[in-house]
């Protein structure tokens, strides 16, 4: 211990001789090491950090896009031994709070009462459902959120046994859940049984629009429980064709089902992120190589009088360890402020954002990263310096040679940094290309000076087509009459929705004929209003919907371009007859005649190839199901003024009727790029990162070159040597070596871009562009390093150098 604190403070009294190249090596590692700890509390909380719930490893999501009805669950339940219990669950369910102010527009879930048994979360305050209360014509009852409870009600203890009122109807609070419970994600305020709110859906098996969840009895593994539930999915498939064909349901664990989709993302950006780390510890090697070579001297001088190589290596890694000590304790303070950053940057997309943060295990990963670049950083330059002898120690003392093994070993430093440094900047610039080509993609629609309102109409007073036709055009008549709207409309299901973005529907077609299996789908989309006006889609051909397509005229549809094409490739699909496949039993097709062709929309996302689609007149709907939709409103002034006047005209029709997600097509369009965004500016930091630290390599390598070789520039000077050949002579050194690197990263960047094809978007995996925009970009920065210590080469002066000698 001795040892150890006599080595600590003579590291202290060096680095503090050398106040330059501590907090040059102090920086660099807390740029590394803080970058790394605030990725890894985004990896540790949405990949790595277990879900709030008992034996959350043997929780399972049954379903993917909401495709199974009350009945399927309950044969679930009753045949499939490998689950201890399955709930099905509406994830989310829009409810209208009136009688306290404003109305609001608050996000329920409608679950069954084995949802509360699957997930075994205890309420902080009163009861979860039962079954007693899932009983059709029951009692109105909820659990409410602990979010929804602070804010509405103050976290008022008393709060058990009121009465709010929830889209007309008296709801009683009988539970508060913890905030965690809500672990989906998706905003729920509370949750309401299946039977009291959705009676309908009982026992249809054609309503299959729930999801499903499960809990895996104790000893039971996924592998059997997929295999259960494929051979029991696939029965219920041949028993009711018409509505369980093609629904074979697939198990996954809980936590892959909600962090599949962003795993590959935040993987890739773990991996930059460490390669950051390397070329820290990698650049800090080469410093201290560097500063080890320099003093030869003195080791030269120690080992003679007696001391042991091991007392030297303890001292130099001594220096090192103190440097790392110091860099981790900066870099958890980026930690903190990086954490905060990613988690404000990450899209709506990125789930458990709630999770990220620094604790106690990212922490001890901060910990870890200071030890082990430390050790990496000073056993590399201690051991490569300590291998010579005494003499050879000796014989280079105070000499200023420029031989021996030190600047091959710096040189190969500076190259392993620029081929790092080239890795992350062709991952960033694919990652950057990607982003810009998502915000060119054609959207069939002008996205500029739309507002966007969505809304539903409860059930207690709008239950059937007629309120609900009547409600709807009232409103939008109404708006469209309001200074500076230039047009209103009314769909269902608006462009760039992501799963909100319509209704599918099978369809029909009078000349000819699919197999039951086979038969196309389409996007649905009821509209009323000018809605081609307001979107400025352009009708390539026919005409677009109009307000006399009403109940009493002949039924109609525009159909999108993409479909029109794909159906009739050789002819018009003007004045052919389709029809959907939702009528009843005794019904038959209502046929609508094809009067327009719309150019293609981008429905859902901007990745997504989702424009088949059919537009129908509202009014002409034949279904008392769709109380929901979106205004859109095209306006002559900025969009974000007009909602406020636009709330008003709503509640002009009806005072309780609160609007939700009320914001502009261009904000829907920037969240669909959201996570590209993310991706690339993220990837980018780094990757700037790395090529400030390769640059700043190149640059001290070449610094510490010039001034070993003084001797020999001073003599190439009195030779006849002028500024150009001096200079020629150092930023030919430098960039063979960002040369050498370049062409090791480039290779390196050819199987990252194949590592992240599926996070690009119409951009190659070796894009010839990114690659040839990285290369000249690296040589012409690495140019720039070399500017500096090739004029200090030509500012030798020879006399002073040799009269040294």
């Amino acid at each position: 211990m001795d040892r150890l604190l006599q080595d600590l403070r003579l590291a202290l009294r060096r680095l503090g001789k050398e106040p330059a190249f501590a907090a040059l090596a102090v920086l660099t590692l807390a740029l590394g090491i803080g970058g790394s700890t605030a990725v890894f509390s985004v990896v540790r909380g949405v990949l790595l950090a277990p879900l709030p719930f008992e034996d959350p490893e043997r929780l399972s999501f049954l379903t993917r896009d909401g495709d199974v009805s009350i009945p399927d669950g309950v044969d679930w339940r009753a045949s499939s031994p490998s689950f201890e219990q399955v709930a099905l669950l509406l994830r989310s369910w829009a409810f209208d709070l009136t009688g306290q102010g404003e109305p609001e527009r608050i996000q329920g879930a409608v679950v069954e009462p084995e949802y509360f048994e699957v997930l075994r979360m205890p309420p902080l305050l009163g009861r979860v459902l039962t079954r007693e209360d899932n009983v059709v014509g029951g009692a109105h009852v909820a659990v409410i959120g602990e979010g929804f409870w602070k804010r509405r009600f103050g976290g008022e203890p008393g709060v058990l046994g009121r009465t709010i009122t929830l889209s007309d109807h008296l709801v009683t609070i009988v539970g508060v859940m913890p905030a965690r419970f809500d672990f989906l994600q998706d905003g729920v305020d509370l949750w309401v049984p299946v039977a009291v709110e959705t009676p309908w859906a009982m026992a249809d098996r054609g309503t299959n629009n729930f999801d499903a969840i499960g809990r895996l009895r104790p000893g039971a593994s996924f592998a059997a429980a997929r295999a259960e539930m494929v051979a029991l999915t696939s029965r219920l498939a041949r028993e009711y064709p018409k509505t369980n064909a093609g629904k074979i349901v697939d198990p996954l664990p809980m936590l892959d089902f909600m962090v599949g989709a962003v795993r590959p993302a935040l993987l890739i950006l773990l991996g930059a992120v460490g390669l950051v780390v390397l070329i820290a510890s990698v650049n800090l090697a080469g410093f201290l190589l560097a500063r080890a070579t320099s003093r030869q001297p003195e080791f030269a001088l120690r080992l003679a009088v007696g001391a042991g190589r091991s007392r030297l290596l303890g001292q130099m890694v001594t220096e090192g360890m103190t440097l790392a000590a110091l860099g981790g304790a900066f870099g958890v303070v980026l930690a903190f402020w990086g954490s905060d950053a990613l988690r404000a940057l990450a899209p709506d997309s990125l789930p458990r954002t709630a999770s990220i943060g620094v604790d106690g295990p990212v922490l001890a990963f901060a910990l870890l990263a200071a030890v082990v670049t430390g050790l990496v950083f000073s056993l590399i330059p201690a051991v490569q310096v300590l291998r010579a002898d005494a003499a050879a120690f000796l014989s280079t003392s105070g000499r200023g040679l420029a031989g021996g093994r030190g600047p091959r070993v710096l040189g190969a430093v500076v190259a392993a940094e620029v081929a790092l440094a080239c890795v992350l900047l062709v991952g960033s610039g694919l990652l950057l290309r990607t982003f810009l080509r998502l915000q060119g993609v054609p959207l069939g629609f002008d996205p500029q000076s739309v507002l966007t309102a969505e809304m539903m109409l409860p059930e207690a007073r709008y239950g059937t087509r007629e309120p609900q036709t009547r409600a709807f055009r009232a409103m939008v008549d109404a708006v469209a009459e309001h200074p500076g709207v230039e047009a209103a409309a009314y769909v269902i299901g608006a462009p760039l929705a992501g799963p909100r973005s319509g209704i599918g529907g099978t369809v029909l077609f009078a000349d000819r004929e699919f197999p039951v299996e086979s038969q196309p789908g389409a996007r649905h989309r009821p509209v009323y209003g000018d809605y081609f006006k307001a979107l400025r889609i352009p009708i390539v051909e026919g005409r677009a919907l109009t307000r006399d397509d009403d109940d009493s005229a002949p039924v109609v549809a525009v159909v999108s371009q993409s479909f029109a094409r794909e159906f009739w490739p050789e002819g018009s699909a003007l004045g052919q007859r389709i029809a959907w496949r939702d009528f009843g039993p005794t019904d038959g097709p209502r046929w609508m005649t094809i009067v327009g062709v719309a150019a293609d929309v981008k429905s859902r996302y901007l990745v997504a190839d989702d424009t088949r689609a059919v537009y129908t007149p509202y009014v002409q709907r034949r279904v008392d199901w769709q109380r929901f939709g979106t205004l859109v409103v095209r306006s002559g002034v900025p969009p974000v003024a007009l909602a406020s006047s636009v709330k008003k005209t709503v509640w002009s029709v009806d005072p309780t009727l609160p609007l939700e997600r009320v914001g502009t097509l261009q904000e829907r369009r920037a969240r669909s790029s959201a996570q590209s965004r993310f991706n690339a500016i993220a990837l980018g930091l780094f990757a700037g990162a790395a090529l400030l630290i390769a640059l700043q390599g190149i640059y001290a390598v070449l610094a510490w070159s010039v001034e070993r070789r003084q001797r020999e520039i001073g003599v190439r000077i009195a030779l006849g040597a002028d500024a150009r050949d001096l200079s020629r002579l150092v930023i030919g050194r430098g960039l063979t070596l960002a040369g050498c690197g370049l062409g090791a990263g480039l290779a390196g960047a050819w199987g990252l871009g194949r590592l992240i094809e599926s996070q690009l978007f119409g951009v190659p995996p070796t894009d010839p562009v990114t690659f040839a925009a990285v290369a000249f970009g690296l040589l012409a920065t690495a140019f720039l390093a070399c500017a500096a210590p090739a004029w200090r080469a030509t500012r030798v002066d020879p006399a002073t150098v040799l009269r040294s000698e």
